[in-house]
């Protein structure tokens, strides 16, 4: 391990600090290009983690995608799991920038409540700016595989987490420079510019869960500049929803999870869930809506809404504050939340249900709610402006008591005990006796057997849960 660890601390910087401009190495690469010994050429191929940055959403229009890192980091020296993206990206000095990523396992289905580690100035990476993530300071990278900082936070019923990264004071604490205004989104950072890291102000991060090999994530460059060019001033905007991701139609990238309502995103939830919302202001000229007072409207006015929330924007600690709505407010938001959109005119926050009671699970994700559902309806806007966009209304459901299988043997007897199986086909076999299949009418059902003496195997199979119990029968 620590052959392969010194290797990658050579290779790395010598990379990092040798490729000018981008799309150096675009085209596939293969274990031959790879300046150091591949011992499992496979060893990457099937992570079982996916972590992607969801906000701020990051393209090839608005940050440097290099296709050339992932192709070496992945295909030719196998050293991060496949799937893994790089973007670097302008941050305007001063400004705070949320990260908000989304945990998945390799089936896409959310991770949730797993602790991620946010790897702040990652080892080898030259980073050189004193940011803070959730408040820790990050210190510059080390030569080595050490990161300057490692952030846990543990992920929502989406699978979805939150850093707040604040601006460094001073691009000078320790051997960088803050650089003027880059001429575009795209264009070479000072560090791949100049070979030279103290010509640059930038952090890196990769969130991790089970390790570099078998986590296929998102690495992420914030490249600091100087701001004294951009007018910060108001202007009317338009908010559309980044976390979570929500869609009304199935895509490639994932299948339906909510429904237009009159013109509204809707979309269920369990009650008593806790989930991380970010929404993004543009500008009408398409720019971000940065550093502009915002305020968050939990159960609109006159919306109807009648679930029981509590909400509060993520600070610079990472943590968010929750308050309570008022729910004899019917005329008037019940909530209201004033904060500061970020570098990318983002705002995150927690919308947390505090509901005991509520309707039965819908069939489908895309299924109308039912008359009487409980919801809350939000939405963000630029104080004082006109926004355009989307209300979003989350409708809580009482999730079903999960099934539970019970195996009980008196004498020559066998009873089997199903509970919240209703209507669910099960399995029963039974050493000695033929296999039966079940499907109870009510929520708790017993079934009875008599069986000979001698070791006696029993297996039920109940939606999706299996119990194996063996009883010598005397």
């Amino acid at each position: 391990m620590s052959l392969k660890i010194n290797k990658f601390a050579a290779f790395a910087s010598t990379v990092l600090l040798s490729i000018v401009g981008i799309g150096a190495i675009s085209a596939p690469a293969h274990a031959a290009d790879c300046p150091y010994p591949v011992e499992d050429q496979t060893a990457n191929d099937k992570p079982v983690t996916n972590i992607r940055l969801i906000s701020p959403v990051l393209t090839d229009d608005n940050s440097i995608r290099r296709y050339d890192f992932e192709s070496q980091f992945t295909n030719d020296c196998d050293w991060f799991g496949v799937g893994m993206r790089f973007n670097q990206v302008y941050v305007p000095f001063g400004l705070n920038t949320n990260l908000t990523f989304q945990a998945t396992d390799a089936k896409g289905v959310p991770l949730v409540g797993k602790t991620i580690t946010l790897r702040a100035n990652k080892g080898y990476s030259n980073s050189n700016a004193a940011v803070r993530v959730n408040g820790i300071k990050a210190r510059p990278a080390p030569s080595n595989a050490s990161d300057g900082a490692k952030v846990t936070a543990t992920s929502d019923i989406n699978g979805i987490v939150n850093f707040v990264v604040q601006s460094p004071g001073d691009c000078e604490d320790y051997g960088g420079v803050l650089p003027d205004a880059p001429a575009n989104p795209g264009a070479d950072t000072p560090n791949d510019k100049n070979a030279d890291p103290t010509t640059d102000c930038f952090s890196q991060f990769l969130p991790s869960i089970t390790g570099e090999k078998t986590d296929s994530a998102d690495f992420l460059e914030l490249h600091y500049f100087n701001p004294a060019a951009l007018d910060y001033t108001a202007a009317d905007s338009t908010i559309s929803l980044l976390a979570p991701t929500l869609r009304v139609e199935d895509t490639e990238a994932g299948k339906a999870n909510a429904m237009e309502i009159d013109g509204r995103l809707a979309t269920y939830a369990p009650v008593a869930s806790k989930q991380v919302i970010a929404f993004q202001a543009m500008q009408e000229s398409g720019g971000y809506a940065r550093n502009q007072p915002i305020t968050v409207r939990i159960n609109l006015a006159n919306s109807g809404s009648t679930a029981k929330t509590a909400a509060g924007i993520f600070a610079n600690t990472g943590r968010a504050t929750a308050t309570n709505a008022d729910a004899t407010k019917t005329s008037e938001d019940q909530l209201v939340l004033n904060g500061t959109t970020d570098a990318f005119g983002v705002v995150v926050f927690t919308l947390n249900n505090t509901d005991t009671t509520a309707g039965a699970k819908p069939a489908t994700p895309t299924t109308a709610p039912a008359a009487g559902s409980k919801y809350a309806r939000i939405f963000a806007g630029i104080t004082g402006k006109s926004n355009a966009g989307t209300e979003v209304e989350f409708h809580y459901y009482k999730p079903a008591p999960p099934t539970a299988i019970a195996i009980a043997a008196s004498g020559r007897k066998i009873t089997v005990t199903l509970t919240n199986a209703k209507a669910k086909k099960s399995s029963i076999t039974i050493t000695g006796l033929k296999a039966s299949s079940v499907t109870p009418t009510v929520d708790k059902k017993a079934y009875s057997y008599t069986v000979k003496k001698g070791k006696i195997t029993v297996k039920v199979v109940s939606n999706g849960k299996t119990l194996t119990k063996v009883f010598t029968v005397k």
